[in-house]
């Protein structure tokens, strides 16, 4: 990386950190982009340089988290299919999200309509990406390779959602971290299974038809 790219790198990242700052300090809706440029010293012109919309300021590590999972499925080990790096790739993000930090990121959500409309959006970029991924790597008709994405971004961001109602319930360290992977084991054993695992037992089933 040459000096100039690395200088845009550091600026890039210190918007995005005196945003969440701010963000944390005051909720979303009530910081301008105006005093996030501000914050970091820069003009407001160069902020949306790096960020098109102030919701970008706040999901920042998007653009990273998106080259991952398709790095996950580009780069998988030879005849492994594309779940197994996916499942690897969140396991390892489960201590991060269960972290007393998160709870920040969390709680901010939590009091954002616009931030949740704009979680909706990044969604379903990643399931565009994941799409095309998949049917380049596979080769696979373009309606099954959106199927595949739609599921594994459904288990994505079950894992996102889950982590924050821990985050906000104070729920953190290493018991938040085996009940979050818990539930991620058991959403990517439906995925490698089918859904057929979801019905309930026999007796469970016959239970409820008697009432």
């Amino acid at each position: 990386m040459g000096l100039r790219e690395a200088k845009k790198l550091r600026t890039r990242q210190e918007i995005a950190d005196r945003a969440m700052q701010l963000f944390a300090q005051r909720g979303f809706d009530r910081v301008s982009v105006a005093e996030v440029a501000a914050a970091a010293e820069v003009s407001e012109k160069t902020v949306y340089n790096y960020f098109p919309t102030k919701e970008d300021l706040f999901f920042d590590e998007v653009p990273a988290r998106e080259a991952a999972l398709v790095a996950a499925i580009r780069e998988r080990r030879e005849g492994e299919s594309i779940l197994a790096p996916l499942r690897r790739l969140q396991t390892g993000e489960c201590p991060r999200l269960c972290s007393p930090g998160f709870a920040a990121f969390a709680r901010i959500i939590e009091g954002s309509r616009a931030l949740q409309a704009k979680e909706l959006e990044v969604m379903a970029h990643f399931a565009q990406v994941l799409t095309d991924a998949i049917q380049a790597e596979l080769g696979v008709d373009e309606r099954d390779a959106r199927v595949a994405a739609g599921l594994v971004v459904s288990v994505h961001w079950q894992l996102f959602r889950t982590a924050r109602k821990q985050a906000l319930a104070g729920k953190h360290g290493p018991a938040a971290v085996r009940r979050l992977r818990a539930d991620l084991e058991r959403a990517h054993q439906l995925l490698e299974r089918g859904l057929g695992d979801l019905a309930a037992p026999r007796e469970d089933r016959s239970a409820i038809n008697t009432g």
